[in-house]
């Protein structure tokens, strides 16, 4: 009998990871699990150390690239109660496989404003989190000034709940890494309807004018450099249209790679080089990815 045998879960095998990742970019996971519940999950976890199997947690793959061959083990919590938003008061709880735009829709059916500016962003809440997702225009907004405190749970299969005094969030990254994030509650502010439409719409014409949407990417693949965008150093060197196999610097912003359909981790990572070593050259400044590379 399998390990797996009674999980209360979603079990598949030999599942591509590519259908997982907005670069459409990876192997396939011998064993993809969605669990249905925390007791679940705990139990996956406990047996990943116990015969210490790495696993990787999967989200919308929207930050995610995955040079690995071979990954034994995913984790999505995708199952309705990962899902979930509730209201409550001001606050909205959300589960950590809520999608962006549930969780933007709920705030706005409610009168709950501030979490517009996630609009258009492919991310699940716990992702989001986890890499303190933000933008820089019309001013910079990030995601952690919103959260008031995260249920998660440790490698162990341990639940703890992250008040906002332990909680730790800088440009692109968080003190979460450790764990793995069950629910978030943000706090957040009544707001009248219409104008929360209205900055949606605003957010989401500025990434349709400026950004590569509906292509296959992962964003921006670099953080910016001491508040300098990386996608104007990128295109000042002259990089726009690169090409690497079937990976190329976007022509409408330069922090973006896309995947034109059979590319693979080796190019885009090879294209990643091309752009640092430009950068270096002729900036003296380097560039961090924004992507995980796994």
């Amino acid at each position: 009998m399998s390990w797996y045998t009674g999980l209360h879960a979603k079990i598949l095998f030999d599942e591509p990871l590519a259908k997982h990742t907005t670069l459409r970019v990876g192997p396939l996971a011998k064993i993809w699990i969605e669990p249905y519940e925390k007791e679940s999950l705990r139990a996956i976890l406990c047996h990943a150390k116990a015969k210490k199997i790495d696993y990787l947690v999967v989200g919308c793959g929207s930050k995610m690239l995955i040079k690995k061959q071979k990954v034994p083990l995913a984790i999505r919590l995708g199952s309705p109660q990962f899902t979930a938003c509730k209201v409550d008061d001001i606050d909205i709880i959300a589960g950590s496989g809520t999608k962006l735009a549930a969780l933007v829709n709920s705030a706005y059916m409610h009168g709950l404003g501030g979490l517009e500016f996630l609009s258009g962003i492919p991310a699940t809440a716990g992702g989001a989190v986890m890499l303190n997702a933000g933008v820089g225009w019309p001013e910079r907004i990030e995601l952690g000034s919103f959260v008031y405190e995260v249920e998660v749970m440790d490698k162990n299969g341990k639940i703890k709940v992250l008040p906002q005094n332990r909680l730790s969030f800088s440009y692109r990254s968080s003190n979460l890494r450790p764990y793995i994030i069950l629910s978030v509650r943000f706090k957040l502010f009544k707001k009248n309807k219409e104008n929360i439409k209205l900055k949606i719409r605003k957010f989401l014409e500025y990434r349709k004018k400026t950004q590569e949407l509906g292509c296959f990417s992962a964003g921006c693949i670099f953080k910016n450099v001491n508040g300098i965008s990386s996608g104007r150093l990128i295109d000042e060197c002259g990089l726009k249209g690169r090409q690497i196999g079937d990976a190329v610097i976007s022509k409408k912003h330069a922090n973006f790679i896309i995947n034109r359909g059979s590319a693979t981790a080796n190019d885009i990572v090879s294209l990643m080089r091309v752009m640092k070593a430009a950068v270096r050259k002729r900036f003296k400044l380097n560039l961090e990815p924004e992507v995980k590379i796994i």
